[in-house]
């Protein structure tokens, strides 16, 4: 797909979307899904499974009272939905495990449960409540009681390409025993914790129609054809996304410098997705934006310097100053996606001072060569955005750490090239990017560390 039609499409913003919900609460319990100890589903091609484990305080009826009650939530998403499709929750359960005399002398209960699923797409929420069947279960003498609930999670139908992120909500109890209805067990869920069960990638709908007739008769590209790198040629189909801001930062090693570098941002950002094969890698595109940053730092451990960094693409010299992003995406169980994401950059140094002496460097002082940093993002959500990074952590090598090459280039009354080089050139250095959909709150999973600057200094 070329460039022009990456930004064409990256000027069509992705519309607010309402989601509907239908469908009837309530469904038998299966052997499996009442068996807390069958192993679960082997999720189908496009499915995943997803669970969350959580920390709740119920109420018992007296003498009980509150005792901490342990409620695993299961389920299987679709990866991937057309837009105008339902999306369809599929083996929805709650397994409550619940310490011993609970729940007195009774010897089996029976009942039902309830919680509210809450459905995210962008800032909008809808909350979704489910109806859950206890089938009768046995009480052990001794040990900890699991009630297995399962239930149907009623249809979402969302009409635009978006992310639409489950949450699980507070759940509550209403059990018999002996067919005497117990006083309903209300929860609550211990705080800070994270309740996302899952997300669902909601794609447009449509598909290209393959030429008609023999090879040796295909059309030529035309008005009425499509040429081999236009949209849908590769079988990526693209979706446009909102614009992204970004924060991010940096450490030089040779200086022991870091930066916190100016707030950027990304435009045009396209996410191209192979509806065929939603476990196959996709591509996300954008046009970034970065001003020049201030960065403060020791030269050689002890002299202060003061120098504006500026990141420029390859093709600088035409005097572009847009960076193109281009980059892969690959899907993770959770619906999330690690995203692998090379840049090649120059680095222009200007207005440099050392110790308080402005340092002539002109206008040409840059890299000798692009510097290439690969940066990795784990739990990336396509819509929203997330943290990519190198990390000494990483396995593989070339999204450890990047190398600042020799600079050239600097220097209006004596060459300086070698002073700067010296003093800031070199590997190992790290580099780090929150990103974040433009009008969404700055979340802590999308925020790289220590960006935000110590509060006696903002």
């Amino acid at each position: 797909m070329t460039q022009q039609v990456r930004r064409a499409l990256g000027r069509f913003p992705v519309l607010a979307g309402v989601i509907l919900l239908a469908g009837v609460n309530g469904a038998l319990a299966s052997s499996a899904a009442t068996d807390p100890t069958a192993p679960p589903k082997t999720p189908l091609q496009g499915e995943a499974a997803a669970q969350r484990t959580l920390a709740n305080t119920c109420v018992f009826p007296d003498p009980v009272g509150a005792r901490p009650v342990t409620v695993d939530t299961k389920a299987t998403l679709p990866k991937v939905v057309p837009t105008g499709k339902p999306v369809q929750v599929k083996d929805f359960s709650l397994t409550f495990t619940i310490g011993e005399g609970a729940l007195g002398p009774a010897a089996e209960v029976a009942g039902g449960a309830s919680v509210e699923l809450t459905a995210a797409n962008g800032d909008k929420k809808t909350p979704i409540p489910v109806s859950l069947t206890i089938p009768a279960t046995k009480i052990p003498a001794t040990g900890e009681l699991k009630l297995v609930a399962t239930g149907k999670v009623p249809e979402i139908l969302l009409n635009v390409p978006s992310e639409l992120r489950l949450s699980t909500g507070v759940p509550s109890l209403t059990l018999t025993a002996a067919e005497t209805p117990l006083k309903p067990i209300t929860c609550t869920q211990a705080p800070d914790q994270d309740t996302l069960l899952g997300s669902v990638a909601l794609l447009p709908l449509g598909k290209p129609k393959p030429q008609s007739g023999k090879p040796e008769e295909q059309k030529k590209p035309g008005a009425d054809s499509r040429a081999a790198d236009d949209v849908h040629a590769s079988g990526l189909y693209p979706i446009a996304l909102q614009p992204f801001e970004l924060q991010g930062t940096s450490s030089i090693t040779k200086l022991g410098a870091f930066a916190r570098l100016k707030p950027a941002i990304m435009i045009n950002a396209v996410w191209e997705v192979d509806l065929e094969n939603t476990e196959g890698p996709g591509k996300v595109t954008g046009s970034l934006i970065m001003p020049p940053s201030r960065m403060t730092f020791l030269g050689y451990g002890f002299v202060p310097v003061n120098a504006t960094m500026e990141l420029l693409p390859e093709d600088h010299a035409t005097g572009n100053h847009i960076i193109d992003v281009d980059g892969v995406a690959i899907p993770e169980p959770s619906g999330s996606s690690t995203v692998l994401t090379p840049l090649k950059v120059y680095g222009k140094l200007s207005e440099v001072t050392v110790n308080g002496v402005v340092l002539d460097v002109g206008d040409n002082c840059l890299t000798a060569e692009p510097i290439k940093i690969n940066l990795r993002g784990e739990k990336y959500g396509m819509f929203t955005g997330g943290v990519v990074r190198t990390d000494p952590q990483w396995e593989d090598p070339a999204y450890k750490a990047f190398t600042l090459p020799a600079f050239s280039g600097c220097g209006v009354k004596e060459d300086l090239d070698s002073l700067l080089t010296g003093m800031a050139s070199g590997p190992g250095n790290q580099a780090c990017v929150g990103i974040n959909q433009v009008g969404l709150p700055w979340e802590l999973e999308r925020k790289c560390p220590n960006v935000d600057p110590p509060v006696a200094r903002r």
